[in-house]
């Protein structure tokens, strides 16, 4: 039986132990977006290519963070724990020294497995050692530290690709790493494994639910530069449908399903999952997208790129917190409805920005994205939980946050997918460097118009799902 920590000391120290490991795992989910131009020129490669190196990271956290917390919660989180920060310093170490782009995103998928045990462990950690009394503090503590590490990560990069070299953005997780892991083996209890022979893990499920996660993406990302009729993308495409069926397939059948996707026959649970799903494609997208407008139009060093990109996650940072408590008190609805209204208007203002319109549309874009994201954070993430079926919160909350990390990697490969159709010429993909400016800003505006429509489509699925009726 796992036993609670009543030191309060003791207490903290795994508070702080969970916290570092949270904030790394934050700036390093933004750190690597300010340097992308760089590094787009460095590799000689185009906007699509270098995309893959934010999208290997958060596909691996997808696909990997409900089989790891499965995994932890049978007993095994220190164990986990401990691996999945060797596997993050050891990995980062090896993309801060990576001579070609494919060492670099080999590195980056290693990098990002062990980033997911340590996502999937952290709250386990807190349900499982602290207090009832303190889970709230606990969690609100993780939520805290990752936004501040997102909000941490573009002025980190920007200053160190600046002023010493974009592997510094790798390196420098490092001595953070072997910090969190001496520190984390001290505080955290010895794990309890639990007899699990009347439980079985769904491998099958994992397997096919990753397997249709990596062909969706790879079609989404690879379809400009290939086209729809490569046999490469019409096999994956093939193979994404195939894995699919047999997912669904396997969760309706097996009596432990990974996911009980049953509950999606809820029409306002899914309604309110694919609207938060939407939310988090944009915001990626635009994010992905936009250091290269800063570097390529705004003609901004990389300290000043990082600083500009500091506003959106800031601004989450600090309105999170509020809003998440006054869509307690006042219901969420509203909240969800006036957050995805400001991303219809924001993706408006970057659908038609241009470096002749000056700093004040895109400082207000920038302030706008904070806000509303600021806004949607608590109030379209709890209405995913309280819409759930009774008794599957546990099941809505975990797939609330993959939606994070997959919609992160599908807005990414997305809008690189619209900016290389509409930036290829008659002799195929082009190099970042070998764009004029003519051409970006047309690739760019297409892409945040497509952007644009997108965000209609949470706003209506918002508006349309009431607040589920509290009990008196």
């Amino acid at each position: 039986m796992t036993s609670i920590i009543t030191d309060p000391l003791h207490q903290k120290l795994l508070l702080a132990a969970i916290a570092l490991s949270v904030v790394m795992d934050g700036i390093d989910g933004s750190i690597v977006n300010v340097a992308l131009p760089t590094m787009a020129a460095y590799f000689d490669t185009d906007t699509g290519t270098i995309a893959w190196v934010i999208i290997t990271y958060l596909l691996m956290m997808a696909g990997l963070l409900l089989v790891f917390g499965k995994l932890a919660d049978r007993g095994l989180a220190k164990k986990l724990f401990l691996v999945g920060f060797i596997i993050f310093t050891v990995c980062s170490a090896a993309c801060g020294i990576a001579p070609t782009l494919d060492i670099l995103l080999a590195a980056r998928i290693l990098q990002g497995t062990g980033a997911a045990m340590i996502a999937a462990v952290a709250p386990l950690l807190c349900i499982r050692y602290l207090p009832k009394e303190m889970l709230g503090t606990a969690l609100g503590v993780i939520a805290a530290t990752a936004s501040i590490g997102f909000a941490a990560g573009p002025a980190i990069g920007g200053i160190l690709t600046q002023y010493l070299s974009w592997h510094w953005i790798f390196l420098v997780n490092i001595p953070i790493g072997i910090i969190g892991i001496l520190f984390a083996s001290r505080v955290i209890p010895p794990d309890q494994p639990e007899d699990c022979t009347t439980r079985c893990f769904d491998y099958p499920g994992a397997v096919a639910l990753f397997g249709a996660m990596i062909c969706c993406t790879f079609v989404l990302e690879e379809v400009a530069a290939r086209g729809i009729t490569n046999p490469l993308i019409l096999t994956c495409g093939v193979l994404f449908l195939v894995c699919l069926a047999l997912f669904v397939l396997r969760e309706l059948t097996t009596p432990e399903p990974m996911v009980n996707i049953r509950i999606f026959a809820k029409w306002q649970f899914t309604a309110v999952l694919v609207a938060f799903l939407l939310v988090n494609i944009i915001f990626m997208g635009i994010i992905y997208l936009l250091p290269f407008y800063l570097a390529s139009e705004m003609h901004f060093d990389l300290a000043t790129s990082g600083l500009y990109l500091l506003i959106p996650p800031a601004g989450i940072a600090v309105l999170s917190i509020p809003f998440g408590q006054w869509s307690d008190r006042y219901g969420r609805r509203v909240f969800a409805v006036a957050a995805c209204g400001l991303f219809v208007l924001f993706s408006a203002i970057f659908a038609v920005l241009s470096p002749e319109s000056g700093l004040l549309p895109l400082l207000a874009g920038l302030i706008l994205m904070g806000v509303a994201f600021g806004i949607a954070a608590g109030s379209a993430s709890s209405r995913i939980i309280e819409s759930a079926p009774a008794g599957e919160g546990g099941s809505g909350s975990s797939l609330m946050v993959t939606t994070i990390y997959f919609g992160g990697v599908l807005g990414t490969a997305i809008y690189a997918m619209l900016f290389t159709f509409a930036t290829a010429d008659a002799g195929g993909v082009v190099a970042f460097t070998a764009l004029d400016s003519a051409t970006f800003q047309y690739g760019f505006h297409l892409t945040m118009v497509a952007g644009l429509a997108l965000s209609v489509i949470p706003l209506v699925l918002s508006a349309i799902v009431p607040d589920e009726k509290r009990a008196a």
